[in-house]
């Protein structure tokens, strides 16, 4: 796809998405954007695909918006590039991983908010610059940032766009695991590969579950969980091992 600016992978189960524009450290142009909202949305429609594998190419993740494309992409229309790749973002129903190597910047970062694990590299680095580029966060990052490091941590990431080392990303719980730079695609493959083995039906449902969770009232999630256990619970077999 794209030349090879964002390449595809079919790994057994996992759907391994690549952005490969290392000459511009990974920015996407609206080009890159199209590629990548249709890829997230054929793995999203592929029986065969049980978990999603984002990585960038070279020594970035991928630093944001091409700027140079601003003036063709902005504003968005309904059916607009940067539009569509944050909807297939947030619709995505199969579990999302993603290995990070140096910078992630702009939408770089943002697009890690819709990921279930991240796995970064020691030097990785994050940044959410908008309001030195005069506008406001996008992908959501104004409700999801704060559900995951917490509501004073998102104000100074957001207001300040000061660079967050990978450590700080870790503590903050932005990220799930910190390695040495070498060992982050490994490290991911391990993940995706654990949860590539598990009942697909199941993980879907428990990721849906999670994000509208987020804001319910604990009543109302303990009636969407019983919903699906209704219909899950009849199709198993139980053995004497019993359950979680």
């Amino acid at each position: 796809m794209m030349e090879g600016k964002i390449t595809l992978e079919l790994n057994g189960q996992i759907w391994s998405i690549g952005i490969n524009r290392p000459d511009k450290r990974n920015a996407l142009d609206g080009a890159m954007f199209d590629a990548l909202a249709n890829a997230l949305l054929l793995a999203q429609s592929d029986i065969r695909v049980h978990c999603v594998l984002l990585h960038g190419a070279s020594d970035s993740f991928c630093s944001g918006h091409d700027t140079a494309a601003f003036g063709t992409l902005w504003p968005q229309a309904a059916d607009g590039a940067v539009r569509r790749c944050i909807n297939a973002f947030s619709e995505q129903l199969k579990p999302l991983l993603a290995a990070v190597n140096g910078a992630a910047v702009g939408f770089g970062a943002t697009m890690l908010l819709h990921a279930d694990w991240v796995v970064a590299g020691e030097s990785a680095m994050f940044r959410f610059p908008f309001a030195d580029l005069g506008i406001v966060p996008e992908a959501g990052a104004t409700a999801l940032l704060a559900r995951r490091v917490g509501d004073l941590t998102a104000r100074d990431w957001l207001l300040s766009g000061r660079p967050i080392a990978a450590a700080e990303a870790l503590q903050r719980g932005f990220v799930s695991r910190v390695v040495p730079n070498a060992n982050v695609r490994a490290a991911a493959n391990e993940y995706a590969l654990r949860l590539a083995a598990k009942p697909p039906r199941a993980l879907q449902a428990a990721r849906r579950l999670l994000q509208e969770g987020a804001t319910l009232p604990v009543r109302e999630a303990i009636e969407n969980e019983l919903v699906h256990l209704n219909t899950f619970i009849p199709a198993v077999t139980w053995t004497s091992s019993g359950h979680g």
